[in-house]
């Protein structure tokens, strides 16, 4: 965090801060005014969540859980059309009309790799938004909590403001009393 801070909110380059070159901050020498282009995006995604953060724990894990769900959401849908590339395969394969034009490729390797590595991806982005959920719930509630210990102190504060208007009331009219006699 104390990267963007000290930096801003565009990409570092080396012409002006030479010394990140020795730094662990560049060890492939990114930071070089070309690569700027390609690091923006990462580096607005950082401040993104990095904004976030600075809001409160509840709206960063509230942006935390969008973000999982959005990724979510592009692996189910590679998943889905890599088991289709193999279920398209396997009914042209079973299929009597073969002809050159409408030949499939068999699915490589890497298709059958990535098919598995999805399948435990997805579970476990499934499990990791579920625990986020739970800890924003949990932080909701003691929110809530705090706030309603928070409201009988207000409630008693109002109750004395309003013995004290009534009792200045009640001075007020044996003021008037008497001076009326």
């Amino acid at each position: 965090m104390w990267v963007l801070e000290k930096f801003g909110r565009q990409v570092p380059d080396l012409n002006r801060y030479p010394f990140l070159s020795k730094s662990y901050l560049d060890p492939q020498q990114h930071l070089k005014p070309k690569h700027n282009i390609n690091n923006q995006p990462k580096w607005d995604q950082a401040w993104e969540w990095y904004d976030e953060y600075k809001k409160g724990a509840i709206p960063f894990l509230e942006y935390r859980i969008q973000i999982r769900e959005k990724e979510l959401e592009e692996d189910e849908n590679k998943f889905f059309l890599y088991k289709q590339e193999i279920e398209y395969y396997e009914i042209w394969k079973k299929s009597e009309n073969k002809t050159k034009w409408n030949k499939i490729d068999k699915p490589s390797k890497t298709t059958h790799k990535l098919i598995k590595y999805y399948e435990e991806n997805i579970t476990k982005q499934k499990a990791e938004i579920a625990k986020l959920k739970k800890e924003l719930e949990s932080m909701i509630a003691k929110e809530i909590q705090t706030q309603q210990e928070k409201k009988p102190d207000l409630t008693l504060e109002n109750e004395n403001l309003r013995l004290k208007k009534e009792i200045l009331e009640m001075e007020l009219k044996l003021k008037e009393t008497n001076k009326q006699r």
